[in-house]
Formats: C-alpha cells, sequence, structure tokens
C-alpha cells in the first residue's frame, strides 16, 4: 500500500533528524506542563487555605427554589456530585455563618452561572439569574456585614457549563473586584510588551532588521492583554454581560494564531500556510462570536481547538517538507509546532473541562515559550543577516575577480618561455590585487628562482631582504605551498621533489579574509598546474592535460577524490554508449565530464567545507562554481573538447523540471550536461562528504527514480539504471 501525506514526508526525512526534533518537542511540553503542575500544586496549597467550605447543596429542576428533602454536604475533601439529570440544570446551596466581629467580603467563583445569593433571607445579590443562561463573570461577591449571631446564606445557581463553587472571605471592603497575582501577572507582561514594543519601534527607524522584533513585543504584549481579559472575569462581577465570555475565548485563541502566523513567516513562501491560519482564525472567531447557548459555546470551543492544531499541524508539515532540503529555521519552526500540537491538545482539555484559570496559564506559557524561540531566531538572523551584507559585498568583488582568475589561467598557459612566464605572472596577480582591492596599488614583490642549491632574484619591485631559504624551508616542513601571513604571501613552486621557484607578495591590505584566501589559492592552483607544465615536465604541453590536472586539484582542494572524476567518467562513457552513440562520441563527451567541476577551484574552500547549513548567500557562491567553470574553459572554445566542457560545466546543475541554476527546462538542456548530471549526482549519494554519509546503491536509485522528470531526463533514468544494477 502506497504511503501518503504527512506520513510519507515523515518517512522521506527520517534520515534528517525529525526523531531528535520529537523528541526535543516532548521534552519542552513535559518540561511546561511540569511548570504548571508545580505552580498549580502551591495555587492549590494557597487557596484550600482561604476556602469557605462545609457546604450543603442539592440539584433543583426549578430555579430559584429551596428543594424538599435532606441535603448533602460538601467540603474540601467530599466535592460535589455531579447531577446526570438533565433537567436538573440548578443547584442550591446553603451555610450557616458563625458571627464575625469584622465585616468581610463573601466571593464566590462559578463557571459562568447566573447567581442569586440571599442573606437570612433576604436577597443582596443577583447576577442575571432567571434571565440569562450564562453569563460573562465567574466572580460574584457582596459584603457581609459584622455580625453577633450566626447569619444563613443561601446560594441559588444554574449550571450552563459545570459545577464550580469556590467559596471564599476576604479581608477587603470592596467586593467589586479582587484583583490576583494573576491579574498582576497579565498586566506586567502586557506593560513589558509595549515598552519592548516602543523600544523596537525607535530602534527600527535606525535598522529595518528590528522591525520583526517588534513584532515580537506585540505578541507578548497581547499575552498580557489575552491574560488580562481571560482573568478579568475571575476578579470582577462588572463585566457580567454573556459577550464577556466569548470576547475572552477569541482574545486567547488569537494569541495561538498570531505566534503561528510569525513561526510562517520565516519561511519564504509561507502564502498557503498563512491562509490555512487566517481560514482557521475566522471560523473561530464567527464559532465562539455566534455561541449563545451553553451547548454551542462547548461545540465552539472544540471547534476552535480542533482548527487551531489543524493550522499549527499544516504548518508542521510544512516545516517538515523543508527539512529535507537543509532549509534555514526549519528544525525550531518544526519543533515549535510540534510543541504548539501538544499544548494546544492539552489546553484544549483544560477547557473542554471548565479548567479555565489553568487554561490561560497553559496559552500564555506556551505561547511565551514559542515568541521567546522566535526572538533568538530573529536575532540570529538579524546577525546572520549582517554577516550575510559583507559576505555579499565580498561575494561581489570576488565574482569579479573570477573573471581575473580565468585571464590570469589564459595568460599564463599562452606563455612559451621562462621570462615570460615570470613576468606575466607577478603582472597578472599584481592586476588580479588592486582590482580586489584598490588600496593593494603598491604592492611589492620578487620572484626567485632556485639553482644550484641557492636562490636567484630574477624579479624584484620593492622587496628587500626577503630569505627565500626559510620561505622554502617552512613549505618544505609543513608541506604546504601557498603561504599567508597578515601583509604578505608566497607562491612556492615544485620542481619534483625540490623547490623550483618562489614568487614572494608584500604590503598587502586586508589580506586575511576568507575569499582574499581562496582567490589566492585559486591562482595557485593555476599557476602550479603551468609551472610542471612548463618547466618540469617534458614534451608538448597539451591543454586538455592542463585543464585535466586542473580539474583534479580543484577535486582535491575541496576534499573530494579524483576518483570522484574516474567515476564519472566512466559512468558517462557507459552511458552514452547505451544511449547508441559511437566510440568516438561516447569517449569526447566522457573525457569532457571530467571538467565538469573545474570551476570549483575559484570557490572559497571554507564554503565548500562547511558542514552546517549554507546561507541563501553561500550557496549561490557555492552554485556559481558552473560559471566559473564555464568563464575558465570557454576562452578555448576552438578545441572542440574544451568547447564541450564549457558546457558541461556551465548547464550540470539543471534540473529537467526548470528549476535549476539557470532555468532551463527539458530539451533546452544540452544533452551532455543532462548526461553529467544523473552521473554526478548518483556517484555523489553514494560517495562520503564532509556534510554527509554515503548512500546505498539502493538508496541513490531510489531518489533516481523520484526525481525522474524531476532533476533527471525520464528518458536516461532507466538506461542508467539499468547500467548500475548490472554492475553492481
Amino acid at each position: 500500500m502506497k504511503t501518503i501525506g504527512f506520513l510519507k514526508q515523515f518517512q522521506m526525512n527520517h534520515k534528517n533528524g525529525v526523531l531528535p526534533l520529537l523528541g526535543v518537542s516532548l521534552i519542552v511540553f513535559l518540561v511546561t506542563v511540569a511548570v504548571y503542575f508545580a505552580a498549580d500544586y502551591v495555587a492549590s496549597s494557597y487557596q484550600q487555605e482561604n476556602n469557605f467550605s462545609g457546604w450543603s447543596y442539592q440539584y433543583t429542576e426549578k430555579p430559584g427554589m429551596v428543594p424538599e428533602g435532606e441535603l448533602r454536604v460538601f467540603n474540601s475533601q467530599d466535592p460535589i456530585l455531579t447531577e446526570r439529570a438533565v433537567k436538573k440544570s440548578n443547584l442550591y446551596l446553603t451555610k450557616t455563618v458563625k458571627p464575625e466581629d469584622t465585616g468581610k467580603t463573601f466571593i464566590l467563583l462559578t463557571d459562568y452561572s447566573p447567581v442569586k445569593i440571599r442573606l437570612n433571607g433576604k436577597e443582596v445579590y443577583n447576577n442575571q439569574f432567571q434571565k440569562e443562561e450564562f453569563v460573562g463573570n465567574c466572580y460574584n461577591a457582596f459584603y457581609l456585614e459584622p455580625s453577633t449571631h450566626e447569619q444563613q446564606i443561601d446560594v441559588f445557581m444554574k449550571l450552563p457549563f459545570s459545577v464550580r463553587f469556590e467559596a471564599s472571605l476576604s479581608e477587603s471592603s470592596n467586593p467589586e473586584y479582587n484583583f490576583t497575582l494573576a491579574i498582576y501577572f497579565g498586566a506586567g507582561i502586557l506593560a513589558l510588551g509595549l515598552l519592548a514594543a516602543v523600544v523596537f519601534a525607535v530602534m527600527s527607524i535606525v535598522r529595518r532588521r528590528f522591525f520583526r522584533s517588534l513584532f515580537v513585543a506585540l505578541i507578548a504584549a497581547y499575552i498580557g492583554f489575552a491574560v488580562v481579559m481571560h482573568l478579568l472575569p475571575e476578579s470582577t462581577y462588572l463585566l457580567n454581560l454573556p459577550i464577556w465570555l466569548r470576547i475572552s475565548e477569541v482574545s486567547v485563541q488569537m494569541t495561538f494564531m498570531v505566534t503561528l502566523l510569525c513561526l510562517n513567516k520565516l519561511f519564504k513562501n509561507p502564502q498557503k500556510s498563512r491562509i490555512a491560519i487566517i481560514f482557521s482564525s475566522l471560523i473561530s472567531i464567527a464559532a465562539v462570536i455566534l455561541s449563545f447557548t451553553p451547548t454551542l459555546v462547548n461545540v465552539s470551543t472544540i471547534v476552535m481547538s480542533l482548527l487551531c492544531m489543524l493550522a499549527v499541524v499544516f504548518v508542521a508539515q510544512h516545516a517538515l517538507g523543508l527539512l529535507e532540503r537543509r532549509t534555514q529555521y526549519a528544525a525550531p519552526v518544526f519543533v515549535m509546532c510540534l510543541f504548539y500540537v501538544l499544548m494546544i491538545f492539552f489546553a484544549g482539555v483544560l477547557l473542554i473541562t471548565r479548567l479555565r484559570v489553568l487554561y490561560i496559564y497553559t496559552v500564555a506559557v506556551s505561547t511565551l515559550v514559542v515568541g521567546s524561540v522566535l526572538e533568538y531566531v530573529y536575532i540570529h538572523d538579524y546577525r546572520f543577516m549582517m554577516k550575510n551584507e559583507d559576505l555579499r559585498e565580498q561575494s561581489f568583488k570576488y565574482g569579479n575577480s573570477v573573471e581575473l582568475i580565468s585571464i590570469f589561467i589564459r595568460n599564463v598557459l599562452a606563455c612559451s618561455d621562462k621570462n615570460a612566464f615570470y613576468d606575466t605572472v607577478v603582472s597578472e596577480i599584481n592586476n588580479l590585487l588592486v582590482k580586489y582591492n584598490p588600496e593593494n596599488a603598491d604592492v611589492a614583490y620578487s620572484v626567485a628562482v632556485r639553482e644550484n642549491g641557492s636562490y636567484k632574484e630574477i624579479v624584484c619591485k620593492g622587496v628587500e631582504g626577503c630569505n627565500y631559504h626559510d620561505i622554502g624551508d617552512n613549505a618544505l616542513k609543513i608541506e604546504k605551498y601557498c603561504l599567508f601571513s597578515e601583509t604578505y604571501f608566497e607562491y612556492v613552486l615544485m620542481n619534483n621533489d625540490e623547490v623550483g621557484c618562489i614568487l614572494h607578495f608584500e604590503n598587502i591590505k586586508n589580506g586575511l579574509d576568507n575569499f582574499f584566501i581562496s582567490m589566492i589559492e585559486a591562482t595557485y592552483c593555476g599557476l602550479e598546474t603551468t609551472y610542471e607544465s612548463m618547466f618540469v615536465q617534458s614534451g608538448k604541453r597539451d591543454i586538455n592535460i592542463i585543464f585535466e590536472e586542473l580539474a583534479e586539484n580543484a577535486e582535491l582542494d575541496n576534499g573530494c577524490p579524483i576518483s570522484h572524476l574516474e567515476n564519472i567518467e566512466k559512468y558517462t562513457r557507459e552511458l552514452c554508449l547505451k544511449m547508441g552513440y559511437d566510440e568516438e562520441r561516447a569517449n569526447h563527451i566522457s573525457l569532457a565530464s571530467k571538467l565538469h567541476d573545474l570551476g570549483k577551484i575559484a570557490v572559497p574552500k571554507y564554503l565548500i567545507d562547511k558542514q552546517d547549513k549554507l546561507s541563501e548567500e553561500e550557496r549561490i557562491i557555492v552554485n556559481s562554481h558552473t560559471e566559473f567553470g564555464y568563464t575558465i574553459l570557454s576562452a578555448y572554445d576552438d578545441d572542440p573538447l574544451i568547447y564541450t566542457a564549457a558546457v558541461i560545466a556551465r548547464y550540470h546543475h539543471e534540473q529537467y523540471n526548470g528549476m535549476g541554476t539557470n532555468g532551463l527546462k527539458g530539451e533546452e538542456i544540452p544533452i551532455e550536461a543532462r548526461i553529467v548530471t544523473i552521473c554526478d549526482v548518483f556517484d555523489a549519494l553514494v560517495s562520503e562528504r564532509s556534510y554527509k554519509s554515503a548512500w546505498s546503491v539502493g538508496e541513490a536509485i531510489n531518489y533516481i527514480i523520484d526525481n525522474s522528470g524531476k532533476i533527471f531526463d525520464p528518458d536516461i533514468c532507466p538506461l542508467f539504471i539499468q547500467y548500475i544494477l548490472m554492475n553492481t
């Protein structure tokens, strides 16, 4: 049976760390719930000390009537028994109060129940009793005057939702309100959120990046507002209209949705998820606002929780799909969505069971947790974007330098003798340094060749007292032949196992940034290969062989074995033969395929070797190796083999569905590039890299099958798979 939907995505992303993310979200949920239970235990212990218990009660069919028959008694150990009979939706309670020397406020908390209270047979409080099905407040109170004799309190309650009866006596003389610590907590969050919003609003004028932190501050302020709105019915009877129940539920519900919208905003294309969140929010609001009866309120509560969970699951599914592509922030969003699913379920259970105070705690704390993660992501992203601005500037400079590197390699390869070689090298390198940074206009340089155990300086501009012996000995000792310091660098060119030539450049400005080092290493790669071809090896230089050596050096410098190029050549040749090409054509394409990643010599090594996820800017730079390779190779388009190699280098990262680097689609992609693409991807999958472990052949084949017609030419895939299966 074919697996579909969320489960299929879960299976596809199993290797991308989904199970650990599930564990993280579960841990966050358990910690949050544990804190809740600890806080609830402390609060319950405090409330029990102030409980006014020992009431007698009886369910009644008619509201406002003292029932006949024996009354039941409840206290802190024996709660009120729930009456199952539908008709008996009213409750009568009575208690005799001992004489009190001082006046106190009698407080009664219910579940939005219309209430009437009599003291010694006289009505002293009436909250919409026999007028409304439910009310907008849970708090009911009246002032109990001092008395020298016992007094009888009679309470008549309608039960629209659940039996909640929490009675206590307060020292306050004002019964209109009794603000609790929870109210002040919510007001504090509201005040801090508004203060932070003002600060971030001012900072956003200077730097727009703080604009997102402004939203987090407003979320915090809104959480405080929702807490206050939800707990006001627990603190005053002045807001007793039924609409206040619906307003408080909507305000709390929106905390989930607003925070979820911010989570969703972390993605680049959140349109569908945003529509799902807004749509479910509007349905939830409409369901709650139109709930005029207790039954509708209960139904709308369930609908509200379910729609909220569905919206969160929708965003979580989107985040899960992005994990495979190593999209930035997909992991924290996925974790927070799973956490939200668990918390919404938990909060929904509390709400349905009418544990409203606990419900608002759950909503507030879970939203604050998600808001804190959001702010952390925004701060990290701000720093990341600042880094990317510098990266973008450096990338622009480096991108302009690639053309100069290409010119450098071409001009060096065109040299016919040693003197022309040395003059060309220092001239081109000097030009490259100035183009990269105009402050390098006064760079000094020298060239020394090694003859009979000593060094002879043949080029010198502004260099004094350079110790070539120490440079050469140090290079041999550390086995590194492109040497850097803060203001200078050297090329050490080898003649077999000995130093043959040293090129020294000094007075370099800002010569230690990653891009500069990579640029110099790229020129060294071409310089080394050309030097060996010109001075070390005998016979006529073959440009194809030189480029092949450059490609091999590029692979080695980027942590890949030369066997990768050999495998690509083998796969390409056999695939061409299976496609019906003759031996000559198959050999031509397969030889050209070995140069497909030549452009990596111009990509900064630290990006190739980076094990963390690449930023968008970094990914663009790495993917630019296709253009770098084309730029270098296209100068020799009069050579048929090099021309084919240039085409392959430029287009081997195109995708059949048009989603590749240059957006070419289907037959628009040169056939040579389509052939090399599938060979390159397969060998990369089954090989170990610094950022991944090797896949099995079966897993790689399944990947090719899944992406036939997407990444790969669907006509080529069966032939390649057939070849692999026959030779493994």
